[in-house]
């Protein structure tokens, strides 16, 4: 008897000492490691419109910052991430969450360089995540002085605001909206199409390369307006997701314009709405434009042009400023990177203010951006930042090493919306690769 009880205490015993095995192998933190030692961990996850950060201690040794509270006007999704990387670094990195099966995906940000600190916490907000899954993923790229590095662990996020929903009802294609004396016509929406640049380029099928290419004619009082273009998309779903694409390529055939952009939603929606932006590209009236020649090349560090608001009332740095169609526009004299390799995807960065910050339906463009040799200089819109009174607008510069001046123009002009509802197809993968 005794015998018996202390054999059934011993598996008690293995039974309790297993389940808690099991409870720390599931409550154990998410952890992703990069080749430098950088490391990530998943602290917390919340969903809502206020976000407080998790109450976690520093590492030893480090005088990281805990993160802020913040609010959102919408219900948004956020990942607590502490960022552990060397401070005397640049490190930035990218957050890609996709569905289980990999056929989309958002992305974010999560920015290092805390100084000396070395450990923040950061809130890593997504709009738009697969809400009808129980569980999705999301993989982190590191973007630093080594170069790029996509990791190949994963967080996996169990879905906070999983519940049933509503399905949209597509309009049959072609469809032709109108804004003002503008009309524009949507022929063919594919998503899963390859974008021109890849993100992780070990894997060209992932879905963080690939992208929505949408065919538009487009026409201005009753005339085809190939001088205007497609520069910006929302899409929305009737899951309450919504994500903003810049439109990356395009491509006139016959008056038609066929454009690729990231990012789109999960294409097994029924129907997603895209709102367009159309931007007038040339023939812009005289009193929407002006120009700034011979502006100085300084040298700077890109951890400083990304940071760059936070020193944008330094009014040493303005090269330029005028009126125009009642805005005030400063030109910020541009960085070459120093802390960059010559053949860095990009080599410099150009800063211009506007305020009052432009009003929807306003648009500023830059027309032209040549050497003193009058080469084209390759411009990538890196973001926009806005105080309430000002927005402070962000170009990455390509081909620039060695460039000492610039010349500019830039247009000041009004932008046209239509809007579609419209189900995408799905763009087979060997089609998608060739595109």
């Amino acid at each position: 008897m005794k015998l018996k009880i202390l054999l059934w205490s011993v598996v008690l015993i293995l039974i309790i000492g297993v389940a808690a095995i099991a409870f720390w192998w599931l409550r154990r933190p998410q952890i992703i490691t990069f080749s430098d030692d950088s490391k990530l961990t998943l602290l917390a996850v919340d969903y809502g419109k206020r976000h407080a950060p998790p109450n976690v201690k520093a590492p030893a040794g480090t005088r990281a910052r805990r993160g802020n509270s913040f609010t959102t006007p919408t219900d948004t999704l956020v990942l607590w991430v502490r960022q552990e990387h060397d401070p005397q670094q640049y490190a930035n990195f990218q957050y890609y969450l996709y569905d289980k099966a990999g056929t989309a995906c958002a992305v974010s940000y999560g920015y290092g360089g805390g100084g000396r600190q070395g450990g923040e916490v950061v809130g890593i907000r997504f709009e738009a995540f697969p809400r009808r899954q129980g569980k999705f993923i999301v993989r982190v790229q590191e973007q630093g002085n080594g170069g790029q590095e996509m990791s190949d662990k994963k967080f996996v996020i169990r879905n906070p605001a999983r519940k049933s929903f509503p399905a949209w009802t597509a309009e049959a294609l072609p469809d032709t909206k109108q804004d003002d004396d503008f009309s524009a016509t949507l022929t063919k929406l594919v998503a899963g199409a390859a974008m021109p640049y890849q993100r992780d380029q070990d894997d060209a099928d992932d879905a963080a390369n690939k992208g929505v290419q949408a065919t538009f004619h487009a026409e201005r009082n009753g005339n085809s307006a190939t001088n205007w273009e497609p520069v910006s998309v929302v899409t929305s779903d009737a899951t309450g997701n919504h994500v903003g694409g810049a439109v990356a390529k395009n491509d006139w055939q016959d008056g038609n314009d066929t454009v690729v952009y990231q990012y789109g939603l999960w294409p097994d929606e029924a129907a997603w709405k895209l709102r367009v932006e159309f931007s007038q590209q040339s023939d812009f009236a005289d009193n929407e434009l002006w120009s700034a020649h011979n502006i100085p090349v300084e040298a700077g560090r890109q951890m400083d042009f990304y940071n760059y608001n936070n020193r944008i009332a330094n009014t040493n740095s303005v090269f330029a400023e005028t009126d125009l169609n009642g805005f005030h526009l400063k030109i910020f004299t541009p960085k070459q990177f120093t802390d960059v390799q010559q053949n860095s995807y990009l080599q410099g960065g150009l800063t211009i203010q506007v305020a009052p910050s432009l009003t929807e339906g306003m648009s500023m463009t830059l027309v032209n951006l040549t050497d003193d040799q009058t080469n084209d200089i390759a411009n990538m819109n890196q973001g926009t930042m806005s105080d309430g009174k000002s927005t402070t607008y962000h170009y990455g510069l390509r081909n620039f090493y060695g460039v000492t001046n610039l010349n500019l123009t830039i247009a000041l002009h009004k932008s046209r919306f239509v809007e579609f509802t419209v189900k995408p197809e799905k763009a087979p993968a060997a089609v998608a690769a060739d595109q």
